[in-house]
């Protein structure tokens, strides 16, 4: 239990002792006051007043002159409906403090999600393109829900599912072939190549059925395992496979598990039959479809009449294999939400079926670069490494500035981890509900809602300790119990009481950006520390109680920040 919910139960007992029988009390009846002068928690007394039939003003009155101060509790008073309890700085702020110090790296996490493993799919590009801005939300989505349901104690499978055998595979490899000849150009990058052939494909086959018919015939062959073109499809997927696992390695995201649509196939035409034996699949206009009208979803359309499977055919079989090789008790799908309604279908079919284990659809919106509008289709894509590369540049220009005197090595290392802060916050930051148009100089500033802020907040936390060790006066953490705290300090050491909240929320409702809007309203509160309790300049027994809440304070930020994948620095 940590410090604060020791706080918060102690505040329940004593409510319940001054109301009576009348009524119990719970958890969720505490908030935090908007107003940090009125208290650090508070009980609003409207039901229990409904209950009773009495003013809730009379009643909180009566409640606050009930309860005295007692061990976390320093004082109770009345204001309106509201009975406000503010915390002891000694005993409670002192206690946090000494949990962060103890827990460290694991400060935050919890146990809650032990013995339940969930199978997190996310970062699912299709190889035959480059991988792009667009597919950075979904990444860096996937990769934090991963690290926030593992620091809640679940045991979290990444898995990745790459396309790598739909239509526009079939497209790719027809131009391949028909267009290049099966030869890269000189001096061209493989991958570059590819998405050039997409492109040329798909604009051909618009204008010309010819072009359509045979793209469709690839896609038919290698779904068979057979054919012309099947060398060329070996050929090419091995570039992309190899060039997709060294975007992830860039990044860094935790794959264990990778599954391939083109391992799919066989078991797919092998459950579409099984599903048509059991009417669940039926024929419409020569395709084969799932009727989900009766749950308002339309057909859920699984092999097209040329034949070919479309994704959810292959998602069907997907969800069983998961099932057969991971156990899991739920899995998380981390889609764009223009796949919404085939997820609905999906899950829908899947429950026909008697499948009953636990799917969740954790959906967001696109990303678009400011002035800048991406399509694939149309090859108007910014690759990844021409994004990443350029966000790097900014931030080599920025430190080289601010540190003339630093090495190439320092100043590149110290460039990269703001330039990725500065792209994963980015991310980050925004409800998933929100699209995102990313401005690069916006994302990379040292001030404001950015990662490079939070970065720079930490680099100060470390700068002060350092100070600190070297002209100590007196141990850390010494006279926190018997000094006075100014306001500035409760707030700061309150503010790292309520992280193990967020976190625990954040894997209860997947909404990730609370961690972020929490870690920047840290820093707000330490910038407010900053200015007004001095840590290296005060009394011996005062800087040392103020160097512990810094530590705690640098301790809690790093591990927020870790959560969202972005790696600090000491200095910048």
């Amino acid at each position: 239990m940590t410090t604060l919910q020791q706080a918060k139960q102690l505040i329940l007992t004593e409510l319940k002792k001054a109301v009576g029988k009348e009524y119990t009390p719970i958890v969720d009846d505490l908030s935090y006051p908007p107003d940090a002068k009125l208290g650090d928690l508070s009980f609003a007394c409207f039901s229990l007043a409904k209950g009773l039939k009495r003013n809730p003003v009379e009643i909180a009155t009566e409640i606050a002159a009930k309860i005295g101060p007692k061990g976390f509790i320093r004082s109770i008073a009345s204001a309106g409906p509201y009975v406000n309890f503010s915390l002891d700085d000694a005993a409670f702020c002192g206690a946090v403090v000494e949990e962060v110090a103890e827990e460290k790296n694991g400060y935050g996490t919890s146990d809650v999600g032990a013995k339940k493993r969930i199978m997190v799919e996310y970062a699912q590009p299709n190889t035959h393109k480059e991988i792009h801005v667009g597919h950075l939300r979904n990444f860096t989505v996937g990769q934090t829900v991963v690290d926030v349901l593992r620091a809640n104690g679940y045991d979290v499978i990444p898995t990745s599912y790459i396309n790598d055998l739909g239509a526009n595979v079939a497209r790719c490899v027809w131009a391949v072939k028909n267009v290049a000849g099966g030869i890269v150009p000189e001096g061209e990058d493989r991958i570059s190549f590819l998405q050039r052939m997409y492109v040329e494909a798909t604009s051909r086959g618009e204008a010309d059925e010819a072009v359509r018919a045979e793209v469709s015939q690839i896609q038919r062959d290698l779904e068979e395992g057979k054919g012309p073109a099947l060398a060329t499809w070996k050929k090419t997927w091995k570039w992309s496979v190899a060039y997709i696992k060294a975007i992830f390695k860039d990044l860094g995201l935790p794959i264990d598990v990778w599954y391939f649509e083109s391992d799919l196939i066989k078991d797919a035409k092998r459950t579409i039959e099984d599903l048509v034996r059991r009417n669940i699949v039926t024929s419409s206009q020569g395709a084969w479809i799932v009727n989900l009208e009766a749950e308002g979803l339309g057909a859920n359309l699984l092999v097209k009449t040329d034949g070919t499977l479309l994704y959810n055919a292959k998602d069907i079989v997907l969800a069983l294999r998961k099932e057969e090789d991971q156990h899991p008790a739920r899995s998380i799908y981390v889609i764009d939400a223009r796949q919404s309604l085939a997820m609905r279908q999906l899950f829908a079919t899947l429950k026909r079926m008697g499948f009953t284990k636990d799917l969740q659809h954790l959906s967001y919106e696109f990303v678009t670069l400011k002035d800048s509008a991406m399509s694939a289709r149309k090859g108007n894509v910014v690759r990844y490494e021409t994004f990443r590369d350029e966000m790097v540049a900014m931030a080599v220009a920025e430190t080289r500035k601010r540190h003339a005197d630093w090495n190439e090595k320092k100043v590149a290392k110290t460039a990269r981890a703001v330039a990725f802060s500065a792209l994963r916050f980015g991310m980050l930051k925004q409800d998933l509900d929100k699209k995102i148009t990313f401005d690069m100089a916006e994302a990379m500033s040292f001030e404001g809602f950015t990662g490079p802020y939070l970065m720079y907040s930490f680099a100060r936390m470390r700068s002060i300790l350092k100070k600190g060790a070297k002209g100590a006066k007196g141990r850390r953490g010494e006279g926190s119990k018997s000094r006075g705290w100014v306001p500035a300090e409760h707030a700061l050491v309150l503010a790292l009481a309520k992280y193990p909240e967020v976190v625990f929320g954040a894997g209860q409702t997947m909404r990730i950006s609370t961690i972020a809007q929490y870690l920047f309203d840290l820093c707000q509160v330490f910038s407010t520390f900053y200015e007004n309790a001095p840590v290296i300049s005060a009394e011996a027994d005062v800087q040392a109680s103020r160097l512990a809440i810094v530590e705690a304070a640098a301790q809690t930020l790093q591990n927020g920040l870790a959560l969202l994948g972005i790696e600090t620095v000491d200095e910048m």
